[in-house]
């Protein structure tokens, strides 16, 4: 290597900003400017050794493969839906469908004869510093790369894949400490910094441990300090204390250009402003932040389910959906958190499942006296339920309760959602007419992931920021999955996707208009992303993300800026990450 390919790693000029927008294409694996061997040892030399050459993880099953190994492959496949399999691999995702489905486990799907990167990174950077990330960005901006940011590849629309890409991989940074005396600008109290890298399950356990109560996430391997915080974040005490992201005191992060800052009210306050709830792989590399925590508070849950039957008729269950919308608002007003499913049974109708009801800061006898005037009308619906109350002295032991693994590896469906407002249940013609929208989609076929919940005014957080606007109306999150068999054809999951995108979910938007989405678990097909996962902090989100990254270096599908960008290849509502990320002209 000619010591001037040091200029390769160099912080950008003036100059070398223009000259990089002018390329219409990022660099693709097989082209003449991608990077060689050596330019690629260089890297790996100059971050520690920590440059991993991507090995899908199902290679093993491929007798074409030089990792082929029978005894692996039975491993990989028999883990293959377990997160930890996937967050501790550096490329890949929870959810693969994005990725193309190009390395399965082959007795995962009848199509699974060959095995490729797909849409998985070239390289990923094992990240442990905040030099190795400015390297990596340095080499990825001069050259003129794809650059993708991955902690634990939770998000549904695998934002953090993408082919002949260079991917950050910071997992490891999980350095957690808490404070229980934190004072930082106006916030006097406990508080925990967290590296990027920090899991739900990490960040709950600690704060059992200290006495305390923490904004996190319902799955156990979400990264709080990454996309989850970045999109908003909702939690089990979102009603009561408001959203994740509400929650940051401050946050380090490098730029674009390789800059290493702090953002906080007072410094970089646009950066702040934007980096809680605009999204992720957009304004730069979160490495740490500080969230502020609350007091232990007792949790009570309650679990129950009505299935329709040759006694419950489907009109009857219908109507036992409808008691329990009518009390959105009172029970979110409570602080409570109702996590509930509508899936198909064995008898050709469906279920109502609480998994569970959850009424935070409650005893046993206070979620019941808030729950009877419900069930009494269950019960006079002739809907027959024997709930089960359950108290916990804190939240930790409730949610590790409540929430057992989840289960990923998945590509059998595809979900949208809508953050439904409160007057769609308050107001009784608009109430029949949300009802009805739900009820088509899911007698037309799909499911129901459904959260009864609210983002709480909270005036001892920092509400100033980039949360979708929707969540500071909503009473709902409500997930609606497409669903088809593992060996569906390509045609058969876009026709679908295109189901879901245009005809069930044109019904929810037309009866919530203005309304939005939560983007971390949303249509990556939805029309007008902008409005649905940014509201009308878009414009600014949009110019500020043109200040602070001119060079293109940050992509992510749906993400601030990315209408600016397309992949090559790519099916009608199956947009993967299997191509080359080019620019629109």
């Amino acid at each position: 290597m000619k010591l001037t390919d040091a200029r390769l790693f160099d912080f950008p000029t003036t100059s070398s900003t223009s000259q990089k927008l002018t390329s219409q294409c990022k660099v693709f694996p097989g082209d003449a400017n991608w990077p060689s061997p050596i330019t690629w040892e260089v890297l790996n030399l100059l971050t520690g050794n920590a440059l991993i050459k991507t090995v899908p993880l199902a290679a093993s099953c491929y007798s074409d493969r030089p990792e082929y190994n029978v005894t692996m492959c039975a491993s990989i496949t028999s883990q293959w839906s377990d997160p930890h399999l996937h967050v501790n691999d550096p490329a890949s995702t929870q959810w693969p469908l994005y990725q193309g489905l190009t390395c399965l486990p082959p007795s995962l799907r009848n199509s699974s004869t060959t095995c490729t990167l797909g849409g998985y990174a070239s390289y990923s950077v094992k990240v442990t510093n905040v030099a190795q990330i400015q390297l990596a960005l340095n080499f990825a901006r001069n050259l003129n790369l794809r650059l993708v940011v991955r902690n634990t590849g939770h998000d549904f629309a695998d934002k953090s894949i993408g082919a002949g890409a260079l991917s950050l991989w910071t997992h490891k940074l999980n350095d957690l400490q808490f404070y229980p005396n934190y004072v930082y600008g106006s916030y006097s109290g406990p508080a925990f910094k967290l590296g990027a890298g920090v899991e739900t399950a990490d960040v709950y356990l600690a704060a059992e441990q200290n006495g305390v109560t923490v904004v996190g996430g319902e799955c156990r391997t979400v990264g709080i300090a990454g996309g989850y915080i970045a999109g908003g974040g909702h939690s089990p005490v979102a009603s009561l204390v408001g959203m994740a992201a509400d929650q940051v005191l401050s946050m380090e992060v490098v730029l674009p250009s390789g800059q290493f800052v702090t953002a906080s009210a007072t410094s970089n306050p646009d950066l702040f402003w934007a980096l809680r709830g605009g999204g992720g792989s957009t304004f730069g590399v979160v490495t740490s932040l500080v969230i502020q925590a609350y007091p232990k508070i007792p949790v009570t849950t309650m679990t129950f389910d009505f299935t329709m039957s040759s006694t419950l008729s489907a009109n009857t269950f219908w109507a036992g959906v409808r008691a329990y919308m009518t009390y959105f608002a009172t029970f979110t007003d409570a602080g409570t958190y109702g996590y509930f499913n509508i899936v198909p049974n064995t008898s050709g109708g469906f279920t109502f499942t609480f998994d569970p009801f959850w009424g935070n800061n409650m005893t046993k006898p206070q979620l019941q006296t808030l729950v009877a005037p419900f069930l009494k009308d269950l019960s006079n619906l002739g809907i027959p339920v024997t709930p089960v109350f359950t108290q916990y002295s804190s939240l930790y032991p409730a949610w590790n309760a409540s929430f057992p693994p989840e289960v990923v590896g998945g590509f059998n469906n595809h979900a949208a959602s809508r953050l439904f407002p409160r007057e769609n249940f308050v107001n009784a013609t608009l109430l029949n007419a949300t009802l009805a929208a739900v009820r088509y989609a899911i007698e037309g076929g799909g499911i129901l992931v459904g959260y009864n919940i609210k983002a709480a005014t909270n005036p001892h957080a920092n509400q100033n920021n980039a949360v979708n606007p929707a969540w500071r109306k909503t009473l709902t999150h409500f997930i609606l999955p497409g669903i088809w068999d593992n060996n569906a054809p390509f045609s058969q999951i876009q026709a679908i996707s295109e189901t879901m995108t245009n005809d069930w979910m044109a019904k929810w938007r037309a009866v919530s208009p203005g309304a939005g989405a939560y983007m971390s678990e949303a249509d990556i097909n939805e029309p007008n992303f902008q409005q649905a996962f940014y509201g009308e902090y878009y414009p600014r989100l949009y110019n500020l993300k043109q200040q602070i990254d001119p060079y293109g270096l940050f992509y992510a599908p749906t993400a601030v800026g990315s209408e600016d960008w397309y992949i090559t290849n790519q099916l009608p509502y199956l947009p993967t990450q299997n191509g080359r990320l080019c620019k629109k002209t």
